[in-house]
């Protein structure tokens, strides 16, 4: 386990940073902001036992290596920076602990509130993407059920409040709403540091899926939002929810569209005759397991969805869409 870390900002907030495991292949990092009206946490892990127990963990070692007596009781807010699983899955075990109200984009209030219906939602519409995707009956079974996996350990909680950009929230805390990796995305601003959540990560481009599966996804979307940050100024550090530090945002921001731009042009190449997202996926990720099958897809379905949706790609099998119930879309070059 990694010793926690502390950043001191401008104004001399104190940022506790440690992290858990929420998945064998996935580790998130966790946020304490302390210094103004309590302490406030930032994201609480995908509630799985082995996350559950470095979280309890995490704060233990806080407590041992700076001298801040601090647990899960004396959380004074919970704020969660978007709605996927393994930022938010860990609330039902927090709540053992504290009554803290949370707080989300209004985009994701649902994920956290209606979460089962939301889950229905969503399977559906996953389902579908695979289908016109090109996956095989058998391999969409089984990709369906790693969907499902993680979010039957998470029970529907309520949000007591929004984070909303423009508007005053808890502490002084700045909202910037950047939708894209997830419909309600935000990073938060803490004095001269940026949270940056999901959407802007030390070495990896964030995980991208189509709109075509969920509203206010997709990379146009992610694209811009991008844009959004890299003009920010005042901001000396950026801290993700996974991996390392930023040290510099703008240069980052431009490495990962620079990294899409690749990728758009390894499709658009790949597109040179007929193919489905399927197909596409596989010549630009190779052989993959498991759940990051599910995660090739997506990101290969975000990517066709952006040319699409700019006529750099088309259906080269029109006719078969339109007497068809259920297609596979084949795209080529427009």
């Amino acid at each position: 386990m990694h010793p926690p870390l502390r950043f001191v900002t401008g104004d001399g907030r104190i940022i506790y940073s440690f992290r858990v495991r929420s998945f064998p292949t996935l580790v998130n990092n966790i946020y304490l902001i302390d210094g103004g009206e309590g302490l406030i946490l930032v994201d609480c892990g995908s509630g799985m036992p082995q996350a559950n127990a470095e979280l309890e963990a995490g704060f233990a070692a806080v407590s041992e290596m700076f001298g801040r007596a601090v647990s899960l009781a004396d959380i004074s807010t919970i704020l969660i920076t978007h709605g996927h699983i393994d930022h938010f899955g860990g609330l039902n075990f927090v709540r053992q602990f504290t009554d803290a109200p949370i707080g989300v984009h209004i985009l994701d209030r649902r994920v956290l509130s209606n979460h089962e219906e939301r889950v229905v939602f969503s399977y559906r519409r996953l389902e579908t993407f695979l289908e016109s995707a090109g996956v095989s009956t058998e391999l969409r079974e089984a990709l369906m059920s790693v969907y499902l996996f993680a979010k039957t350990y998470y029970r529907s909680t309520p949000v007591q409040f929004l984070l909303e950009e423009g508007k005053p929230t808890i502490d002084g805390i700045g909202v910037y709403h950047v939708p894209g990796h997830c419909p309600g995305q935000v990073c938060l601003a803490v004095d001269d540091i940026l949270l940056t959540a999901d959407h802007v990560l030390s070495r990896i481009t964030p995980h991208q899926a189509p709109e075509s599966i969920t509203h206010h996804m997709g990379l146009s979307h992610y694209l811009d939002s991008l844009d959004k940050i890299a003009a920010l100024s005042g901001f000396r550090l950026g801290l993700g929810g996974h991996e390392d530090p930023i040290d510099d945002i703008p240069a980052r921001t431009r490495a990962i569209r620079q990294a899409h731009d690749e990728r758009l042009g390894k499709v658009m190449a790949i597109c040179r005759e007929p193919k489905s997202i399927a197909d596409i996926s596989r010549e630009l990720f190779g052989r993959v397991d498991s759940y990051h099958v599910l995660l090739a897809l997506e990101e290969t379905g975000a990517h066709v969805e952006y040319l699409h949706q700019r006529g750099e790609l088309v259906a080269a099998n029109l006719e078969e869409i339109e007497r068809t119930s259920h297609p596979v879309v084949q795209y080529v070059r427009g």
